[in-house]
């Protein structure tokens, strides 16, 4: 029987001609260290199927493990040149009919080798159809990894007009180059139209014709990689054997890209380079006939290069060499047929030669700097190896940082000169015609004062103002510089001081990802003096859906005096079925432990699952994670999203309605029951106020968060930075936590989740709060019917606070001015039981926007409980009727009303 092969543990065969061992084996844990591959999104584990021929070294998931938009595996989930802890792959998903939940079960995987090939399949289906992808390494073309699927109709069942596989590269983590071969003139390189893979139609308006795609690998990372994908048949198989051509589309997002094919060919139309108006309108009548399959054949190569031409000349073998030198070695350049459709782009060695194969033909040469500096060169490529005259891009400014310092660094251009952008990768990644950044572009240089730290940087000749700080709670240094072209500078700038002191408060950002994560090409390395730069101490490490273990990168860094590292996850779904229809959004869990071994290192499953589920696999009580829900809301007002569990759910499909009990429509989804573990979808811990820059976001999360306290629902309130890129502030937000020994040195993990736990905290973008009710801090309990209220507010001078507000369950009972370094004290009486939030805002000023842009000044402590009749238990006060102006219109800054 086929699917009792999934039980052999895997087939190796060595090869005399050739020396080399072909590899089609199961992971098991005693194999693991052998087969598994490394780099930042190596995910394979235990029970998932090694491919190996010596050159390249695959991992296809095991039919149990998840994917990214999908409960079930059997995709590609590793691919490195073997020996290089390089790997960048994501995962590849096949879908039907381009929407996003129609994917078709993998039932089961076996390994099979023969002298020359070895081959993973993955077999499968649903009701009239039936699905199996072959993927194979051989000895005759090594450095190709060979993917097959046929997807085959046995009866009846759902129409099929289309059958595609996505190649995920989350906001451009890959940088996706899409090229038509059979016609270069039609290819888009790197500028892409859209595709939503929400909506079949939008996602047909981004089809484009490209029967090849490269995906350069991230600037950081080291040694460089490009994965080539090319087309080499599409076609109809019919009962009898013979096969039609089928047309073929590609589509490519922001964070995605896929290929794939049309049932069948078309009856009308069919000869431009892509379908168009005619061709799509006959999809609603293609499918296959019993008996018929689709077959979809590609070949990926691994480019040893972050560059287009590492790929792209193993395409061309037979084209003339094309070779030159650039007088700088951190140029990119890009080459387009001489109408300006994009080719092939090319990265230079550190000593600025080059070399890249294109056909015989006219091109045009485009040679780039992050500085501004530029030259375009035309040329002609015969039949002959073609030497190109040396090309001259200029000198830049050259400004050398100061060495052994801990400092973040703004760079901020004035008059015409506009703001630097360091860590451009230079390839112009566009989806509908809008730029998406690298993971290092940002005009900021962190420094930890270690090794690795960047020398100098270059500019282009203008005037610039730089700033200095290490975070918060440190003051403002700034210089003004004017840069010629040619000139090199020491950066000479006083290290910014402390502005004030947090005795018995640590800070803390449990939202920190980097190049572990899918969605991120950030080093950790980078990441982490990032981190050190802004001055917070507590690091958590939450990659999506991957536990990963950042210390041993701290201790190599030597930032261990500096900030203290911990292990989470962020637990991401993004699959629209199953237990939840809408996605459970995303939420972090901490401490977890790593399971080396394990695919993802041991992160939960959650792909169509509810949150209970998952929460139940976490388990309670002493000894496990704390788990906080993300950003519950989405970025804009009235936004929802994959990641804003309180726009939609999971479940209910609509958002949750702060104004309305828990036990009604929709909101009473929150609190069913599992019937086996009695947990709820509300029982996390946590609740991200604060997450990046966006403030109506914080308003329509603060709604949500009131409105579970005044029902008794208590959720500690955190900030975080969500930080994936150089352009994020890293430790900003964050949350003070409330811990007596708050050294590093001293640091008691214990201690610090008993106090998170117990909502002793305060999330902040800037100021930092001291509040007191009686001898009640924020998680504490007052008890009596009337007390005085003790609030200070302290700032660095360049955060602006102007604005107090006091909230007593629910309701704003008092607003008004405050200033940094200011105390204010008011007495508070009280009926019955309830609570009362404290929160400061500043307006921000031309410095606040040049260092942190897009941020306000605000911090919000968590609730003071007050039991007013003094019996020992605190009783929520319950969602009044009308409910409070706070949870009825969010967006509104201020809404001081007078509380009963």
């Amino acid at each position: 029987m086929l699917f009792s092969a999934v039980l052999l543990a895997g087939l190796v065969l060595a090869s005399p001609a050739f020396g080399v061992e072909l590899v089609a084996e199961r992971i098991t844990p005693e194999n693991a260290a052998r087969l598994q591959v490394g780099g930042p999104d190596a995910d394979g584990g235990v029970g998932d199927w090694a491919l190996r021929n010596g050159t390249l070294c695959a991992v296809i998931a095991d039919a149990l493990h998840e994917a990214p938009i999908s409960p079930q595996g059997g995709g590609l989930l590793d691919l490195v040149r073997c020996g290089l802890a390089n790997d960048q792959w994501s995962s590849l998903v096949p879908l039907v009919n381009l929407a996003r939940a129609d994917v078709v079960p993998i039932a089961g995987l076996r390994a099979e080798a023969d002298a020359g090939t070895a081959r993973v399949v993955a077999e499968g289906g649903r009701p009239g159809l039936a699905i199996r992808t072959t993927y194979a390494l051989g000895l005759t073309t090594p450095d190709e990894l060979s993917v097959t699927t046929e997807l085959t109709r046995t009866g009846g069942g759902e129409r099929m007009f289309a059958f595609g596989e996505i190649v995920f590269h989350a906001v451009g983590q890959l940088r996706p180059f899409s090229l038509l071969r059979r016609d270069p003139e039609g290819s888009v390189g790197f500028w892409h139209p859209s595709g939503d893979p929400d909506s079949p139609l939008s996602m047909l308006r981004g089809i484009v014709a490209a029967d090849a795609h490269v995906l350069v690998g991230g600037d950081g990372i080291r040694p460089g990689l490009a994965y080539g994908i090319e087309l080499v048949r599409a076609e109809r198989r019919r009962p009898d054997g013979s096969v039609d051509p089928v047309a073929t589309f590609s589509i490519t997002g922001e964070s995605f890209t896929m290929t794939g094919v049309f049932a069948r060919p078309f009856w009308v139309g069919g000869g431009g380079r892509g379908p168009g108006l005619l061709e799509l309108a006959q999809l609603p009548l293609m499918d296959l006939a019993p008996g018929e399959a689709l077959v979809i054949e590609r070949r990926i190569r691994v480019g040893e290069r972050a560059d287009v031409a590492s790929v792209t000349d193993a395409w061309f073998p037979d084209a003339p060499l094309v070779s030159g030198r650039l007088d700088s070695g951190d140029a990119r350049i890009h080459v387009t047929t001489a109408s300006g459709a994009p080719l092939t782009q090319v990265r230079p060695a550190a000593d600025g030669s080059f070399s890249l194969r294109v056909p015989p033909g006219r091109y045009a040469l485009r040679a780039v700097t992050s500085d501004g500096r530029e030259q375009r060169r035309a040329f002609a490529v015969g039949a002959a190896p073609l030497a190109l005259d040396p090309i001259a891009l200029g000198a830049p400014a050259t400004l050398r940082l100061p060495r052994g310092q801990t400092v973040h660094l703004v760079f901020v251009g004035e008059g015409s000169t506009p703001n630097p952008v360091f860590g451009d990768d230079l390839l112009d990644f566009r989806v509908n015609d809008t730029w998406i950044p690298p993971g290092g572009a940002s005009n900021t240089v962190s420094l930890a004062g270690h090794e690795e730290d960047p020398p100098e940087v270059h500019l282009a000749p203008g005037r610039y103002r730089v700033f200095a700080t290490r975070g918060p709670e440190y003051g403002l240094e700034q210089i003004r510089l004017t840069l010629a072209a040619g000139e090199v500078r020491t950066l000479e700038i006083a290290q910014p001081g402390r502005a004030f002191e947090t005795p018995g408060w640590i800070g803390a950002d449990m939202h920190v990802h980097s190049a572990e994560s899918f969605d991120a090409s950030f080093p950790l390395a980078r990441q982490l003096s990032a981190f050190a730069a802004n001055g917070a101490e507590v690091l958590v490490a939450t990659e999506h859906d991957r536990i990963f273990d950042p210390r041993p990168e701290v201790l190599r860094l030597g930032l261990g005096d500096r900030l203290v590292a911990l292990t989470g996850v962020e637990v991401t779904t993004a699959y629209t079925g199953g237990d939840s229809p809408h996605t459970l959004g995303h939420f972090n869990a901490y401490p977890m432990r790593r399971d080396p071994l394990a695919y993802r290192g041991g992160a939960p499953r959650a792909e169509g699952r509810r949150l209970r589920a998952v929460l139940a696999d976490l388990g309670r009580g002493d000894g496990a994670p704390f788990v906080q829900l993300n950003h519950s809301r989405g970025v804009l007002a009235h936004s929802g999203g994959e990641g804003a569990y309180f726009s939609h759910l999971a479940v209910a499909g609509k958002p949750y309605d702060p104004t309305r009990p828990l036990t009604a429509e929709p909101n009473r989804v929150l609190v069913e029951r599992d019937p086996v573990t009695g947990l709820r979808d509300l029982d996390f811990h946590g609740m991200e106020l604060l997450n990046g820059a966006n403030l109506d976001r914080f308003r329509l999360i603060r709604a949500d968060w009131l409105s579970l306290l005044l029902q008794g629902e208590v959720r500690v309130a955190i900030g975080n930075s969500d930080t994936h890129r150089a352009g994020e502030q890293a430790a900003l937000p964050r949350t003070y936590v409330a811990l007596a020994d708050d050294s590093i040195a001293g640091f008691d993990p214990d201690a610090f989740f008993a106090a998170l736990r117990a909502g002793r905290a305060i999330a902040t973008t800037g100021p930092l709060l001291s509040v007191r009710l009686g001898e009640a801090g924020p998680g504490e309990r007052f008890q009596g019917r009337g007390g005085t209220l003790h609030v200070s507010v302290a700032a660095a001078p360049w955060v602006p606070v102007n604005r107090l507000r006091v909230h007593r369950d629910g309701v704003i009972v008092l607003d008004r001015p405050i200033a940094r370094g200011a105390e204010l004290t008011r007495r508070l009486d009280f009926t019955r039981d309830g609570f009362v939030v404290v929160e400061v805002e500043g307006e921000p000023d031309d410095t606040w926007s040049a260092v942190l842009p897009g941020f306000v000044p605000l911090a919000i402590a968590n609730p003071i409980f007050v039991d007013a009749d003094g019996d020992g238990a605190w009783s929520p006060p319950g969602l009044p009727e009308p409910a409070p102006p706070l949870l009825r219109d969010p967006l509104r800054s201020a809404l001081l009303e007078e509380s009963p």
